[in-house]
């Protein structure tokens, strides 16, 4: 197919495109096509009229007494419900707050102190999980006595012993993309008895996570990728209902309190999914995120997914034609079930071209030491964008 068939193919496609309409929900610069979705999302007009909103209503006018009068109080619950029901679990058992590690350091450690014994003694940890995520393994399990061990997702089933306390992955490899299977490690690993901790970083906001079918243990995951709540938006944890009452999370807060005006001198931790808060809400990055999660009332998970599969196909038809003779090669998997939200596109001059793309307008990012990574949200982008990028690849060499 030519590149001129190949663009008038992604016309037909965007013109029958139901989440064509979405991309009026971002406010996008007209000069850039935006490829980091699974970097940091683009502003929605949501996000920006919630901090508007914050800003010049309930902080300058309404003041202190908006923790009162608004809704301040309920913000991390609220939106840890809109969070819910995109990764697929029960209402109430998500809460959103803390940075990314943070909250996966008091999932860990509530896991750990859970389920650790003498015997039961191994933190087994994915050899490739983005690197935060194998720090903060590494700490939990110093802080709690337990070996750290790592391996490939795909051999842990052979490594599931008694010995296994708690295992922690990522739902979508952060370079490759590809998916781990999620159910198929919970059973083994609670077959062996150990607990599961899933970082949904890359996952959650362009994929069904399914937590709750997969009887996920614990879970955590940033607000400022997919689900476009803003530079540093607050991560989220979910805690699976029958656990959290069990559990204890490491830092303890007055916003975890069963009883925070109380003031009183001993913690009392909250009841269900409220005492994995610690400090007080950040209010206006909370209300960015809160207000970004409008676009996905408007449109499923299951249609998000369906869009950008399309939009993957759609990629790899053009790299055959176009891309595979002159020195590209996948790192992502063809068939779209075992791949996430976005391509890695290896190259030697990886790194030299993602700067050569940028500088023209083409936003996508680099990962050492091949990888130009390739995010796909079909919130956003439309057939004729990935179109120009294979047009712009092709002509790069």
């Amino acid at each position: 197919m030519s590149l001129s068939s190949y663009f008038a193919q992604a016309e037909t496609l965007d013109s029958a495109n139901p989440l064509a309409v979405a991309r009026l929900l971002f406010d996008l610069p007209n000069d850039q096509r935006y490829f980091l979705g699974n970097s940091l999302g683009p502003l929605t007009h949501a996000a920006r009229e919630a901090v508007s909103q914050a800003v010049d209503s309930e902080w300058k006018t309404g003041l202190v007494r908006t923790w009162h009068d608004g809704d301040w109080f309920d913000l991390a619950t609220e939106t840890g419900n809109r969070i819910a029901h995109i990764i697929g679990a029960p209402s109430d058992s998500v809460i959103a707050g803390d940075s990314t590690s943070i909250a996966l350091f008091k999932v860990l450690s509530a896991a750990a102190q859970k389920n650790a014994t003498t015997t039961r003694n191994v933190l087994l940890c994915d050899i490739n999980n983005f690197p935060t995520d194998r720090y903060v393994a590494r700490s939990v399990a110093d802080l709690f006595h337990l070996k750290y061990e790592e391996c490939a997702v795909s051999e842990m089933a052979t490594r599931f012993n008694e010995n296994i306390a708690v295992v922690t992955a990522s739902m979508i490899d952060f370079r490759s993309a590809e998916i781990h299977d999620v159910a198929s490690i919970t059973a083994t690993a609670h077959a062996a008895g150990a607990l599961t901790v899933w970082d949904l970083a890359h996952a959650a906001g362009i994929i069904p996570c399914d937590v709750e079918r997969h009887h996920v243990d614990f879970a955590v995951g940033c607000g400022y990728k997919y689900m476009n709540g803003g530079p540093g938006a607050p991560a989220f944890m979910y805690v699976a209902p029958h656990l959290v009452e069990e559990v204890e999370q490491p830092i303890p807060g007055w916003f975890g309190h069963d009883a925070p005006f109380a003031f009183e001198y001993t913690y009392r931790p909250a009841q269900g999914i409220l005492r994995f808060a610690s400090g007080t809400t950040n209010i206006l990055s909370m209300k960015a995120l809160h207000g970004a999660l409008e676009v996905f009332e408007q449109f499923p998970i299951s249609a998000i997914r369906a869009g950008s599969i399309a939009l993957g196909d759609f990629f790899i038809a053009g790299f055959d034609e176009h891309l595979s003779a002159s020195g590209f090669s996948l790192g992502s998997p063809r068939n779209s079930a075992d791949r996430g939200g976005h391509i890695a596109l290896l190259h030697d001059r990886a790194e030299a071209l993602t700067a050569e793309l940028i500088g023209d307008g083409f936003i996508v990012d680099f990962r050492p030491p091949n990888v130009i990574r390739i995010a796909l949200s079909p919130l956003f982008l439309h057939f004729n964008d990935i179109a120009a990028l294979i047009g712009r690849l092709h002509g790069a060499l």
